[in-house]
């Protein structure tokens, strides 16, 4: 049984290197909501849908924030320049245990004048400075394009790759597809079976430069053919998703209209476009860094446990399991 007292303190220790790192870097801590209008319409997550009642019975659709960034990115517009927050964010549809809970910690940051090269420079630090709490070093990290690895590991030019071709590499590596698989399910599958399982037993490693059809908010390479998007693996752990972030608010609504598309096509809840952020990208006029970090896993790494269950003093699986009689 977990030592309730020693998490506690462990987070603590979590959260001090976290905050002191970011604060020696002259960034502003910032609070944003949790329940919003308009949350994330990316067809990967799945928010927790609710409503807001008023007093009078006025009642607002809502959903709880798969991340703080759509909040974020307006701040950054209203002239804020280096920002972080520590947020609770909530997933639905995720699995209980291992690297997964519904509801987890996160700290996203955002940096204008910079981009996701020197975003992997920060992103190393912070998570050195987490590690170094808990008297730890970490080996140099390792920076891997992803074009590289499907090169070398399923054998294509991901640049030329269209739905027939990566749809012909999983047969060929034996990947389960789909009729109804797109460009993104495709690659995600190749790269689940033959370049995360690499990753576990690698030092610290920056995977960058991914597909468009990956860009999510992430700005595009200057020739066009990838998103300027890494995300850093520890023990084949995932711990962040970050980009040099789309300013261009015509290009935004775009996205986000396709994927309000593929949402409906996959029968997943539709939600309004966030209006207000779009409105205020064109203020955001240096390029900008951003950077969503899983606290809970990487407390986890950092303090040697082998789920993050070990490090939350309530996880789901806990909280939803039926009581036990004693």
């Amino acid at each position: 049984m977990k030592d309730l007292m020693t998490v506690a303190r462990e987070r603590q220790q979590v959260n001090d290197a976290i905050r002191q790192f970011f604060r020696s870097q002259a960034y502003t801590e910032v609070e944003t909501p949790i329940l919003v209008r308009s949350p994330d319409v990316s067809p990967t997550l799945t928010p927790f849908e609710t409503e807001a009642i008023e007093a009078d019975g006025t009642r607002y659709p809502g959903a709880l924030i798969t991340s703080p960034e759509f909040s974020m990115k307006k701040l950054l517009g209203s002239e804020c320049d280096r920002i972080f927050t520590i947020t609770k964010v909530f997933r639905n549809r995720e699995h209980f245990g291992g690297v997964h809970n519904p509801e987890f910690t996160m700290i996203e940051w955002y940096r204008q004048d910079a981009d996701y090269h020197s975003g992997m420079d920060e992103t190393e630090g912070v998570v050195r400075a987490v590690f170094e709490a808990f008297g730890k070093q970490l080996p140099a990290f390792n920076r891997w394009r992803i074009h590289d690895l499907f090169e070398k590991h399923v054998g294509m030019d991901l640049s030329a790759a269209g739905v027939t071709e990566l749809k012909k590499a999983c047969e060929t590596h034996g990947i389960h597809t789909d009729p109804s698989d797109n460009e993104s399910d495709l690659f995600y599958r190749l790269f689940l079976d033959k370049v995360e399982p690499l990753l576990a037993d690698a030092p610290p490693t920056f995977i960058y430069d991914f597909p468009l059809y990956q860009a999510a908010l992430a700005a595009a390479t200057p020739d066009g053919k990838y998103a300027q998007r890494f995300e850093l693996f520890l023990g084949g752990v995932e711990l962040c998703n970050a980009f040099t972030e789309l300013t261009d608010a015509v290009e935004q609504r775009r996205r986000f209209e396709h994927e309000i598309e593929e949402r409906k096509r996959i029968h997943k809840s539709v939600f309004p476009i966030d209006e207000e952020l779009l409105s205020l990208l064109p203020s955001v006029r240096q390029k900008t860094f951003g950077n969503a970090l899983g606290i809970d896993r990487l407390h986890m790494l950092a303090a040697g446990r082998a789920s993050i269950e070990d490090v939350l003093l309530f996880p789901a699986k806990h909280l939803f399991s039926p009581p036990t009689n004693t």
